[in-house]
């Protein structure tokens, strides 16, 4: 099950091939052109064209694009230090530190309310974020303060703005009874709320099968466990799919797996759908082997860590690795056998924690052994053995010398402090 609180760690890093570089020439009016495609570049303007494109890559489906912020060293010192925070900030997006990004790109709005670069990176976090009202602010904010260097984002900001009234519709629910259109491909039968695609990109059937192979295949390579038959999953707008499903759970959630993967859509889908389908695929590939849910912390720590694989990033950013760090130093560390069962009776903060210790768990047995051993994994699971005993045979160690060999890992990457010596 994909909740909320996996989100929190989730929605930014994702990442197929990198896209092509950006192309930016001046004409004679003085009109800027951008493109990605070197053969639409005039003979004329060939060499003067520039790369001024900033790119991140894998963070997004497509990688994230946006303006240049220039070069901190300058006779200007505010001006520099202003640079210094965007440069930092685009470090730790690319880092997959989003909520680092995002406190700095803000404090250069408190000092430069108007600066276009910050109010274009935060408009990106929060459309991937959901959050459509903010991103809409930041669009606005953006396009009234940009200037000629900006022209190409101005273009795409626009653009982003015609689109939100199509993932605004999907928050309001529609008369009727849900219609499904139905697609398929090699391995997986699609079924798309009607009101998600009539609404959305034109390729949006095509793209998300796409994303869903892309899945199988790379969760194949790590855990070397295919389905036996096609896969189903179900697509729906917002609103739709909160009101089919909210009588299952107590707490919100955007993706769920029962015989079919059901996931939450955006009408132009990218890097964060992709991310929640390998999400849930994962579940599904953890059902299909093992006949079950348990352990919890090992199918929602694969799940995690295959989602953020997916990404190209890292299992676990250096501030989360921290953060758990401070658990074990302040005595709030969850035993991996209490979340063996589910996660079930949590706190949202306990939640948020229970998340990361099941993907530095996944993370240490990817580490610690091939996808065969995997396999073997899930399959002693799915024959009925003691998960111990299971862990034993195929990677050596139990649940809890796992545990105390992720712990030890943690204390020798971040020693505590030496107390302060009383003179």
């Amino acid at each position: 099950m994909r909740t909320v609180f996996a989100l929190a760690f989730g929605w930014l890093l994702a990442g197929p091939a990198a896209a092509a570089e950006l192309h930016v020439w001046i004409d004679e009016t003085g009109r800027t052109h951008v493109t990605d495609d070197p053969a639409k570049i005039p003979p004329e303007h060939a060499e003067r064209a520039t790369h001024r494109a900033l790119e991140i890559r894998g963070l997004w489906g497509e990688a994230l694009r946006g303006p240049p912020v220039g070069d901190a060293t300058s006779l200007d010192l505010e001006g520099a230090r202003v640079r210094r925070i965007l440069r930092g900030a685009l470090e730790d997006l690319a880092r997959g530190e989003t909520a680092r990004a995002q406190v700095s790109l803000e404090a250069v709005l408190r000092d430069e309310p108007s600066r276009p670069e910050a109010h274009w990176y935060l408009a990106l976090l929060d459309w991937q974020r959901g959050r459509l009202d903010a991103s809409e602010a930041h669009l606005r904010s953006f396009l009234a303060s940009a200037g000629d260097e900006f022209e190409p984002w101005r273009e795409s900001a626009l653009q982003r703005l015609a689109r939100l009234s199509d993932e605004r519709r999907l928050l309001v629910p529609a008369d009727g009874e849900l219609r499904l259109v139905a697609h398929r491909s090699q391995h997986f039968r699609l079924q798309v709320d009607a009101a998600l695609q009539e609404g959305g990109a034109p390729d949006f059937a095509g793209r998300v099968l796409g994303y869903l192979e892309e899945a199988r295949r790379d969760l194949a390579a790590r855990l070397a466990v295919t389905p036996a038959e096609a896969t189903g999953v179900v697509l729906y707008g917002k609103a739709a799919y909160l009101r089919a499903h909210r009588h299952r759970f107590t707490f919100q959630t955007v993706g769920f797996y029962d015989g079919r993967i059901h996931v939450v859509s955006a009408a132009h889908p990218a890097g964060e759908l992709r991310s929640l389908l390998y999400h849930e695929y994962t579940h599904a590939l953890f059902r299909e082997a093992t006949g079950g849910d348990r352990p919890f912390w090992l199918n929602e720590g694969l799940a995690e860590d295959a989602e953020r694989a997916s990404r190209g990033g890292m299992s676990l950013t250096r501030s989360e690795r921290a953060q758990l760090r401070r658990a074990l130093e302040a005595d709030t560390w969850i035993p991996l056998r209490r979340l063996a069962p589910s996660f079930a009776g949590l706190s949202h903060e306990e939640a948020r924690l229970a998340y990361l210790e099941a993907t530095a768990a996944a993370d240490w047995l990817a580490r610690h052994s091939n996808p065969a051993a995997r396999a073997r994994l899930l399959a002693g699971l799915g024959q009925g053995k003691v998960a111990d005993s299971v862990l034993r045979e195929t990677v050596g160690v139990s649940t809890d010398e796992l545990e105390a060999a992720l712990q030890q890992e943690l204390r020798a990457q971040f020693p505590a402090p030496r107390p302060a010596s009383v003179r």
